[in-house]
């Protein structure tokens, strides 16, 4: 081999590359992309790298989350994912649920499924680059992970964003809401920050339609309505 296993794994950790291509090895090693492919073949028979997908490797000891958001940009984790690593919840997630920016199928790592959410770009934003071992993961903050599960609740439960509402910057929260574009967002996150005494009617009312809609969309339409929020009940939650 034109590069030594050892010195392999040492520049792809000094680069930082969670996640890696046959581009990547070709310029490493110094070959044009024939050859690395072959290269690369060997060292996943070896055990020396792990093949995500076609075209696309990582280290055997990458955590799960850099290889999550670094096998299509953009994206980052969201979600009930993102609340656990947060700590924000004691729900432990099925999957790495990631929010990305196209359509993508469901890959596996290390026995652990990572599933994608396809986003449009404009709704992309409010997340953090983060390292973790030897490489990168993008995380989404706090208030965009609120959002996020307010705008598809099918991705999270509602009651698992109580508590980060208490850490949320209500102001930070109000203008990723608004930059979502989403009128029901608006309402779940309105009925929410009031159930912790915190009232934000006046700076989105002319946002508010009369249309009611449910606060949890996978349950069946029956409780109360909340004329303020246009918002029919049909889950109890806890503050």
């Amino acid at each position: 081999m034109i590069v030594r296993e050892r010195e392999f794994i040492e520049e792809i950790k000094s680069l930082g590359l969670g996640v890696f291509t046959l581009s990547d090895i070709s310029r490493i090693i110094g070959k044009g992309k024939r050859y690395a492919a072959l290269y690369a073949n060997r060292l996943v028979k070896r055990g020396v790298i792990v093949r995500i997908e076609k075209g696309k490797f990582a280290l055997p000891d990458t955590d799960s989350l850099v290889v999550a958001t670094n096998v299509t940009f953009p994206s980052y984790v969201s979600f009930l994912s993102a609340l656990s690593y947060h700590r924000l919840t004691a729900q432990i997630p099925t999957s790495i649920q990631v929010v990305a920016g196209k359509s993508k199928k469901g890959i596996s790592f290390k026995g652990e499924k990572i599933s994608f959410v396809r986003f449009d770009r404009k709704r992309i934003f409010g997340y953090s680059r983060e390292k973790i071992g030897n490489g990168y993961a993008f995380i989404g903050e706090v208030e965009k992970i609120i959002v996020d599960a307010l705008f598809m609740p099918r991705y999270c439960p509602l009651g698992e964003l109580m508590e980060a509402l208490d850490v949320a910057d209500v102001d930070k929260l109000l203008r990723y809401a608004l930059k979502m574009n989403s009128i029901v967002t608006l309402k779940r996150l309105g009925y929410l920050l009031e159930l912790k005494n915190i009232d934000i009617y006046d700076e989105v009312k002319e946002y508010i339609n009369r249309k009611y809609d449910l606060l949890n969309p996978l349950l069946p339409p029956a409780g109360e309505t909340n004329r303020k929020w246009a918002l029919r009940l049909n889950e109890v939650l806890e503050c």
